[in-house]
């Protein structure tokens, strides 16, 4: 809070009016649902998840002050972050209606609700399933060029049911060399060896050459929509008015 600078002045300034204008949106927020009611304001939002974002990190805004002056740092940081990132999105909302961009912001919105969506649905279940059985292989995990009677869970690269997860994810992303020379360090090798050739071919060949289809599909039958920068820009006055 304190000020010894004219940068801290800066800041100060700029952090009392992102304050103001997330307490204005937020009052404007409230006339429009009294305006239009709360059935039908909850069905533009619906359509519009950048700007139910932006509205979520409105509402974060206004715990921030309580938060500085009550001196908890931490969790001020962790909202500053999460504004940060409900923030930006909302950006796109408004280039929908540009003819050069429009339509690629159309794809992401279609591509990440849609296509993303039903990836990840189905990653999920790979990813958890593997991660588990995993998590029960690396139990046995036994590094050699450790001394007898010190603990190898400090080396254990799949410590935990939430590590396994994390692991799983970054083998499926090809960050799998430290993982799989940790396979000969346990007492079920070939078991090991073969659920990682079973998952990547499921994961990183098949799921993901799925997900590149879906996407192109998607792309295509947006990029055969002529005018649609202007269907976005109709689109975006009848949300505001």
């Amino acid at each position: 809070m304190a000020v010894h600078s004219t940068d801290d002045l800066i800041r100060m300034g700029s952090e009392v009016g992102m304050f103001v204008g997330a307490f204005l949106y937020l009052l404007a927020a409230v006339r429009e649902a009294g305006f239009l009611g709360t059935q039908m304001f909850i069905e533009n939002l619906a359509i519009a998840p950048a700007r139910v974002m932006f509205l979520f990190s409105c509402l974060l805004m206004m715990t921030i002050p309580p938060l500085r002056l009550t001196c908890y740092d931490k969790a001020e940081d962790i909202i500053a972050v999460i504004i940060m990132l409900t923030t930006c999105p909302y950006f796109l909302f408004f280039c929908r209606g540009f003819k050069t961009v429009g339509p690629f912001v159309v794809m992401i919105y279609r591509m990440v609700m849609g296509d993303l969506l039903r990836f990840v649905s189905i990653y999920m279940v790979f990813v958890m399933g593997f991660s588990q059985a995993y998590y029960v292989i690396f139990l046995s995990y036994d590094n050699p060029l450790t001394p007898e009677g010190i603990d190898d869970s400090v080396l254990n690269p799949m410590p935990t049911p939430t590590e396994s997860i994390m692991a799983m994810f970054l083998m499926s992303v090809n960050t799998f060399t430290d993982y799989y020379t940790a396979f000969d360090k346990t007492s079920h090798t070939l078991v090991a060896k073969f659920c990682f050739i079973v998952f990547m071919v499921i994961v990183a060949i098949l799921l993901v050459n799925m997900l590149i289809a879906m996407m192109g599909n998607t792309y295509q039958k947006i990029a055969e929509t002529r005018n649609e920068w202007q269907r976005q820009v109709s689109w975006m006055y009848i949300t505001f008015m």
